[in-house]
């Protein structure tokens, strides 16, 4: 539906720059415009410029004419450069509708539109400000635990190439902060976000959509005791199994920032699959759920992860994929540098966030029954 309004968007804009042609054909003049009779004044003849005069004017419709064109064309195939320059040219359009207004009128209403959608554009390329580093002191001692033998080939791989001194830290609490974009109701919203976890059995979402960087909408959700609740822009979701049940694999595909804990828990169990992909089983309820995992044949590293998933209360299961790209140690922890959220039958990432702050080990009992950052 975004892509249609999106080709829409640009199609008009096209069209309004070749009517924008006339303008110079006009007043240069190269042919008659019954539309648009030559005249050597504007602003109702307030404003003489004579024929040299007009000869400048005509070639700010000619600009006016490929600003327009070139930024719908932009547009259509996907570039971000086509926000800055449409929004000159429904200025300088806006400017030159006004000087004559008499025969121009029309278009100026069309600019004033494109300016009120450039407006809410721009104001969901606004990053918002980071959430200020959690800085909790450490309630827990430092500890490592080795490699376990008998991992799926790729699962050992990717394990010695993370951790090459053959042992893993040991993972109690995580607080993870960072910031990306978030699509509520078809629109992706610039967010900060802060995860809150208590390592494979409990977690706090707060997120933070903004326009211009201002917070419009507040998401706070809680996992807690095997129950999930979802405060959202539009309501509350709880007391259901649907919901726990993502809840407890959210939980459980986050952890992959800090993929240690997949390791250290004797609740967890890996399968082989084959050369490049493996499942993780996690614990939910009585039983279990389930991850594939797929890595790359030539770093070793994570791609991604899949798994069955409600996406909300009244859903049956949907395949949904995290990917993310694994940079370097930072502060001797592993972190994921971008993470995305895909359900399969959307095709587009609805989520992606960028890790910017990491504190492990943390006491964070109070902190994760809490609301907001």
């Amino acid at each position: 539906m975004v892509r249609i309004l999106s080709i829409s968007f640009a199609v008009i804009a096209v069209l309004h720059g070749l009517i924008h042609l006339m303008g110079f054909v006009a007043y240069w003049p190269l042919a008659n415009v019954p539309d648009l009779p030559y005249k050597t004044n504007l602003l109702n003849g307030q404003l003489e410029l004579g024929a040299a005069g007009m000869r400048g004017f005509s070639l700010l419709w000619l600009l006016a004419t490929l600003g327009w064109i070139i930024s719908g064309a932009l547009l259509a195939f996907g570039r971000p450069a086509w926000a800055p320059l449409m929004l000159g040219a429904a200025l300088l359009s806006l400017v030159i509708c006004i000087l004559d207004w008499g025969v121009a009128f029309r278009g100026a209403l069309i600019d004033l539109v494109y300016l009120v959608i450039l407006f809410v554009v721009f104001g969901l390329r606004v990053q918002p400000a980071p959430f200020p580093a959690y800085t909790a002191a450490l309630a827990y001692p430092a500890e490592t635990a080795p490699i376990p033998e008998g991992l799926p080939e790729p699962v050992e791989r990717f394990y010695r190439l993370t951790y090459p001194d053959g042992r893993v830290p040991v993972y109690h609490t995580a607080v993870i902060s960072g910031r990306g974009t978030l699509r509520i109701m078809g629109v992706t919203f610039p967010s900060r976000y802060r995860f809150i976890h208590k390592t494979g059995y409990d977690y706090r979402h707060y997120f933070e959509s903004t326009f211009y960087g201002l917070p419009v909408f507040k998401v706070n959700e809680h996992y807690l005791d095997g129950r999930g609740r979802l405060e959202l822009p539009f309501g509350v979701v709880e007391n259901d199994l649907a919901v726990d049940s993502a809840a407890n694999q959210g939980l459980w595909a986050e952890m992959n920032v800090y993929p240690a804990a997949y390791l250290t828990d004797p609740r967890v169990r890996w399968e082989a699959v084959d050369e490049v992909t493996a499942r993780l089983y996690i614990p939910w309820q009585a039983g279990e759920q389930v991850f594939r995992f797929h890595f790359d044949p030539q770093t070793g590293r994570v791609l991604s992860l899949d798994t069955m998933r409600h996406r909300d209360a009244q859903s049956g299961l949907i395949q949904w994929t995290a990917g993310g790209i694994l940079v370097p140690a930072r502060n001797g922890h592993p972190a994921k540098e971008i993470l995305t959220a895909t359900w399969a039958d959307e095709g587009t990432p609805w989520l992606m966030l960028e890790t910017e702050d990491m504190a492990y080990n943390t006491d964070v009992s109070d902190y994760i029954r809490q609301t907001g950052p």
